[in-house]
């Protein structure tokens, strides 16, 4: 744990992941798998699961600005899904594709407790803020969405064309923040993508492990239920450092 504290007290940034670390969902629309159902299709969760973005952590994709773009692969995805669950041949696809992602566009998010003031603390301490994320979309109006500050650096997955854990994200993130992966710190709620993928990296990962059993590796990974008692014991380890 000495060695933790050492490097969250030396560190120059922290670098958060988005969705179920910082942000949570406010209104949740209907799955896609759901309204395909609706549409009389036979579609479920586990097909959804193979073909959404999530299934592709690590690997590297087209991103925004490339052709096929990002947004091409996405669909290309979702027409698999829709074939899957049973569409027939003369189908209209492209119809069914664009629905999908009209719903999609309904949801919204918020901050989780304690986002905005554990990004406080640190500022106050003088670190550097990131975001590192997989995600689909141009992420600022979710950002503005949230209610969330602006950060030094942005790395989203869809814009690099890389997916956490892949190596690609961690270095894009650490660049725009000018620090080297021993000099940072990674916040996440995801073990693959966020924590694995920043140990690979040699970033210090830190583990909003919510209601996830305890993690193997208590002396390289510090584990926290939530936000706020990550708040908690920062602020404790801060004033201890502080006090010396």
């Amino acid at each position: 744990m000495q060695h933790i504290k050492s490097r969250l007290i030396s560190a120059k940034a922290f670098i958060f992941d988005f969705y179920g670390t910082l942000v949570e969902i406010d209104h949740e629309p209907p799955q896609m798998w759901e309204t395909l159902n609706e549409l009389g299709y036979d579609s479920n969760l586990a097909l959804q699961e193979m073909w959404e973005a999530d299934a592709f952590d690590g690997l590297l994709t087209p991103s925004f600005d490339t052709t096929p773009s990002y947004l091409d692969w996405r669909k290309n995805n979702i027409r698999q899904l829709i074939q899957q669950s049973g569409a027939p041949n003369d189908a209209n696809i492209d119809d069914i594709i664009n629905h999908l992602l009209k719903i999609e566009q309904r949801a919204t998010k918020k901050a989780v407790p304690n986002a905005n003031s554990v990004i406080k603390l640190l500022r106050e301490h003088g670190k550097r803020i990131g975001l590192c994320s997989n995600w689909d979309h141009p992420i600022q109006p979710f950002l503005e969405q949230a209610g969330l500050p602006a950060f030094d650096g942005i790395s989203v997955s869809a814009e690099i064309g890389a997916r956490k854990p892949n190596a690609k994200i961690f270095h894009d993130i650490c660049s725009k923040l000018d620090v080297s992966p021993n000099e940072a710190v990674f916040i996440g709620d995801n073990w693959f993508a966020d924590i694995i993928g920043a140990m690979r990296y040699g970033l210090l990962p830190v583990w909003i492990r919510q209601s996830n059993s305890s993690c193997p590796l208590p002396n390289r990974v510090l584990e926290v239920e939530t936000l706020k008692h990550l708040e908690e014991k920062l602020e404790l380890i801060f004033n201890e450092y502080s006090r010396r």
